[in-house]
């Protein structure tokens, strides 16, 4: 039965990178060379073709199912019980600049020594970290401890002088895609902190509860405060600013553009107001901002970072915020919403990856808010991961609400198609350890919406991913 099983993912392995050749021969394309600093070419881009995604997620699938079936348990094992070390390696060389130093450098690389010298790291343990990553496909090692970039690697680099990083109060996520300011947010707190999901799940007092300060973050750090009070406390000031740069990246989860078709923005008026609450620094807004310009568009969040938000905005789409369209409100969500600056009623609450940080009971606060501003004809718009099972899902949300059904894994593969879709989880568990909160089957989502007088109708997963978007309408009183 297992010889059968490889040769079946043997035909998964094989069908994909036809498929995959097909539709890059389509494009007159190659695919990009792991070798090769990444770019935002055609070929990089054609990787995010919907069309495309459901096949790279059954080749990383079966690739990965493969791995576990022929590799022996314990070394199996091992490999998990180590995935710390390239956490904390990434860490080494997002901290040290190593991506920076390395774009400078030229594809030939550099010797350990000189980039020792840069980030004043000691060489021979630098070197130990580079090599680990470079097993990993994340820089390459040219020669012995000379060291280059690859397409993986260089996805890391904010594009700023490495010398400009070394000094004093340098600002490295402003004016960038937020990469590495998520990988440091992740690498740190949540890294150290998960390292305490066991004595949080296994302690009388917080292993049952589901309060927000009863996370991992706070067994770690030894705060009564929630996460995003903790955060703004004095000694923190870096870690706010990394983490506004952080959830700008949370945008490339899936398609830049797949926000676009996650609702109907044309048939939006002038006269409509779309409120992105919890909005962050407003990059996903952003998008919608450019494609749709009609569009107005009021950003809530904490105060700091709204201050954040006005900075990053006026720094790359200034316009916007100049002319009105684009405005910010201090505002938190668990509190009855606000007038808006536009003095008029939302048309559209946008809720994207907001409600992953909460638990339930918070979650309903939220929406329960929502519900009572909202006017008849008011839609809300959740934007997060749809968690799927690792078995088939035969839900009534999955076979009720329109676009709701998802790609059906071919068999021998997990119905979530496995390691093609396991950074779901991953982010399930950074969400437990940041906030008590979590990632939600689409039938959880669904089911809050019901309990706080919201009804689904629609499901949009342009690339078939797990992230995507419910849209809701007031249950008539």
């Amino acid at each position: 039965m297992t010889l059968k099983t490889l040769l079946s993912l043997r035909e998964i392995i094989d069908s994909s990178i036809d498929h995959l050749q097909s539709h890059y021969a389509s494009k007159n394309l190659d695919l990009p060379d792991l070798n090769e600093p990444y770019s935002t070419s055609p070929s990089e881009a054609a990787l995010g073709d919907p069309e495309i995604v459901e096949t790279l997620n059954a080749l990383v699938g079966a690739s990965y199912q493969l791995i576990a079936t022929v590799r022996t348990p314990f070394i199996h094992v091992m490999d998990g019980i180590f995935a710390y070390t390239l956490s904390s390696c990434i860490r080494v060389a997002e901290e040290g600049n190593v991506a920076e130093i390395l774009r400078e450098a030229g594809p030939s690389g550099l010797h350990v020594n000189d980039i020792a010298a840069q980030n004043g790291l000691e060489p021979t343990k630098l070197a130990r970290v580079m090599r680990l990553l470079a097993s990993h496909h994340i820089f390459r090692e040219v020669k012995p401890n000379v060291f280059a970039s690859n397409r993986i690697s260089s996805y890391i680099d904010t594009g700023k002088p490495a010398s400009y990083l070394f000094s004093p109060n340098a600002d490295k996520y402003s004016g960038t895609s937020g990469v590495a300011g998520f990988i440091d947010h992740v690498t740190d707190e949540v890294m150290k902190a998960n390292s305490h999901l066991w004595e949080t799940m296994s302690s009388p007092e917080k292993g049952h509860s589901f309060s927000a300060v009863h996370a991992p973050l706070q067994e770690w750090s030894g705060t009564d405060k929630q996460f995003f009070w903790w955060i703004e406390l004095p000694g923190n000031e870096r870690r706010l600013l990394r983490y506004s740069a952080a959830m700008r990246a949370t945008s490339l989860w899936n398609s830049p553009d797949a926000i676009l078709h996650g609702f109907d923005w044309a048939g939006l008026t002038p006269e409509d107001v779309v409120v992105d609450v919890g909005g962050g620094t407003g990059m996903p807004a952003m998008y919608v901002a450019r494609a749709h310009p009609h569009v107005k568009i009021v950003i809530q969040e904490r105060e700091q970072v709204c201050e954040h938000g006005i900075a990053y905005w006026n720094e790359v789409f200034p316009e916007a915020i100049k002319s009105g369209r684009v405005q910010f409100q201090p505002h938190e969500f668990f509190q009855p919403q606000p007038t808006l600056p536009t003095n008029t009623p939302a048309s559209v609450y946008l809720l994207r990856t907001v409600l992953h940080d909460w638990p339930d009971h918070e979650c309903i606060r939220i929406l329960q808010n929502l519900r009572a501003a909202a006017a008849p004809k008011t839609k809300l718009l959740i934007g997060d991961f749809m968690i799927p099972y690792a078995c088939p899902d035969d839900s009534v949300a999955a076979r009720t609400i329109p676009g709701a059904k998802t790609a059906t894994a071919p068999s021998p593969l997990l119905a979530n198609f496995g390691k093609g879709s396991a950074t779901t989880y991953a982010l399930d568990m950074a969400m437990f350890t940041n906030f008590n909160g979590q990632e939600r089957t689409l039938a959880h989502l669904a089911d809050l919406c019901q309990k706080t007088g919201w009804k689904p109708v629609q499901a949009h997963r342009r690339d078939d991913t797990p992230f995507g978007f419910l849209v809701s309408e007031p249950i008539p009183v």
